[in-house]
């Protein structure tokens, strides 16, 4: 959008033989002396202008998640952002002197009109003040100050006069010197987050009106930067982070969007980068749209002017992203090494671990480790991975660092010829990405395990080589029947049909145990989730089954078992 901007002001420039202005330098004291003298005309040339000029501001509502008015912190990052464009000098002036003056249209090509003082051109006035103050002050000193006289009388009458002038000029003057200081070293900014958290009635109210009052300056100066750059604006609010807010917080930025910044002339693109079945949600539950957003997708299709929803991202693209991530954690490890002053033992032993305590030489055992984690990036970026890779790029993240992470407890703990960097790189991910129904399968393990430590009849530790897609596909129909309570859970997984194919033949009942006390990407209360569930599950199994077991004893035919049970004999 910058290049595009580019090639259309030197197309305009073509055209119309006026060169576009900036706002430094020359072009900022043009800006200042015509923003005193002059007020700005909309001609029919500057209705036709092509270029555009994009000022990008971006807003991340998390920011401002602490405050009781969110909505506000997305006009004081405006106001911010566009202070540190145009800077905040213009800024200041305009506030103080040409926020009352508005925009002329009138037919013909002349850009500017002058303001008029004692019907006089305003520049024109000035000067004849400043004429009159000097000779003032000329008569001042040449006849001092006359008594008893006619003549003195008259050089009296002249001299108030002007003193008169001098002085009221001179009292605007400071006025508007004093509200352009005082805007410099309080901004707008400054003055709107002093009132965000003011908790009265009549101080929320008056708060609305000045940012309403703050919307429409911004939008005059930009309106009037725009005749004197000689292009059109316009602003571009990225917004971000809205997801991670409270629900009527998400509503007030929405809101803010759609009535402070939704008007005609307003150029303003807001952009809204989120996810929509989380704002959906917010929406629905928010106490201030109770009545009038029952469906929170309509809600925001009221709003959102162009709905867009990223493509899925192709396996090629996930590579060359984690080929990044991998790359830049790579040289932090270096950084890292550098800074710390890693340096290997040379009386290492061989068959010693990787990383361990610092040596009686002060030299730290870890410079080998990295030779491990390099061979678990390369096997990470192997198209045979590419398929189960997540398209989040936080995900990805989270994923080389983990690995990095994992590694090195390995190696610190374990003998090295235990330390398989592509069943760590397997293991992340399938924690990763199926963290739900991994816990499940740890779950059926361990309580298989104590079945059989407690001598119960009924169980049996399951054998070590036993792959664990076989103990899941073994556990599977309980798991469906448990579903209803599990539903939150089991989203956080992905494709289903993805897990069967990433699991089948990987990894064993030993190495998941082996594995488990060095994952740390594996929220812990889902397994204990899973635990409550299957034993609830388990203690209902067995109430019935006495139940069953007491009628057939009681020679009860099959209907009575029936009803009395409530379920099938077979079952």
């Amino acid at each position: 959008m910058v290049s595009e901007s580019t090639k259309k002001d030197q197309q305009e420039l073509q055209r119309t033989g006026k060169k576009q202005r900036g706002s430094s330098g020359r072009d900022l004291l043009k800006l200042l002396f015509l923003m005193i003298f002059y007020q700005p005309v909309l001609t029919e040339q500057q209705k036709q202008r092509k270029n555009v000029q994009h000022v990008f501001i971006h807003f991340s509502a998390w920011e401002y998640a602490g405050s009781d008015q969110l909505w506000a912190g997305l006009i004081t990052t405006l106001c911010d952002g566009i202070e540190r464009h145009f800077g905040l000098l213009p800024m200041s002036i305009y506030r103080a002197i040409g926020r009352k003056c508005g925009i002329i249209e009138r037919p013909g090509d002349q850009e500017w009109v002058s303001k008029k003082y004692l019907c006089l051109p305003l520049w024109a006035a000035v000067i004849l003040v400043t004429v009159v103050a000097i000779g003032v002050g000329v008569l001042l000193l040449v006849f001092g100050i006359p008594f008893g006289n006619a003549s003195g009388d008259a050089i009296a009458v002249v001299e108030g006069i002007g003193a008169t002038a001098v002085g009221v000029s001179a009292a605007a003057a400071i006025r508007i010197a004093i509200m352009v200081v005082r805007n410099v070293f309080v901004t707008q900014k400054t003055q709107l987050e002093r009132q965000m958290n003011r908790t009265d009635l009549s101080a929320q109210l008056g708060f609305m009106s000045s940012v309403k009052s703050e919307v429409r300056t911004v939008t005059r100066f930009l309106q009037f930067m725009e005749i004197f750059q000689r292009r059109k604006l316009q602003v571009v609010l990225e917004i971000t982070h809205l997801d991670k807010c409270s629900p009527d917080k998400v509503v007030g930025v929405l809101d803010a969007m759609n009535i402070l910044l939704s008007d005609y002339d307003a150029p303003f693109i807001s952009i809204l980068a989120v996810d929509p079945s989380i704002i959906v949600d917010c929406v629905e539950s928010s106490m201030y749209m109770k009545g009038m957003a029952n469906n929170g997708y309509e809600f925001l299709n009221r709003i959102v002017t162009l709905p867009f929803s990223v493509p899925r991202m192709d396996c090629d693209t996930k590579l060359r992203l984690i080929r990044d991530i991998t790359e830049r954690r790579k040289r932090q490890e270096k950084d890292l090494e550098e800074e710390v002053g890693f340096q290997q033992d040379p009386t290492m032993d061989a068959n010693s671990n990787f990383l361990s305590e610092p040596g009686p030489r002060g030299y730290r055992k870890g410079i080998r480790a990295k030779d491990l984690i390099q061979e678990a990036f390369d096997y990470l970026l192997d198209d045979s991975l590419k398929e189960y890779m997540t398209d989040n790029v936080v995900q990805m993240r989270r994923i080389v660092n983990t690995i990095t992470i994992t590694i090195r407890l390995l190696a610190s703990n374990v003998p090295k010829d235990e330390v398989c960097p592509k069943k760590v790189v397997d293991w992340v991910l399938l924690a990763n990405q199926w963290p739900c129904r991994l816990s499940w399968v740890l779950q059926c393990i361990e309580d298989e395990e104590q079945r059989s430590n407690l001598g119960c009849c009924q169980g049996s530790p399951l054998p070590p080589d036993m792959f664990l897609w076989e103990v899941y596909e073994k556990y599977v129909e309980e798991l469906d029947m448990l579903k209803g309570q599990m539903e939150k859970l089991l989203e956080l997984d992905r494709d289903p049909e993805l897990f069967h194919n990433f699991l089948c033949g990987r990894f064993r009942v030993k190495e998941a145990i082996f594995y488990l006390p060095y994952t740390v990407n594996l929220d812990l209360s889902l397994k204990r989730q899973m635990e409550l569930q299957r034993g609830s599950h388990s203690l209902k199994r067995t109430k019935k089954f006495n139940r069953l077991t007491a009628c057939t004893l009681l020679g009860m035919t099959v209907d009575d078992v029936c009803r009395e049970v409530g379920d099938c004999p077979a079952s």
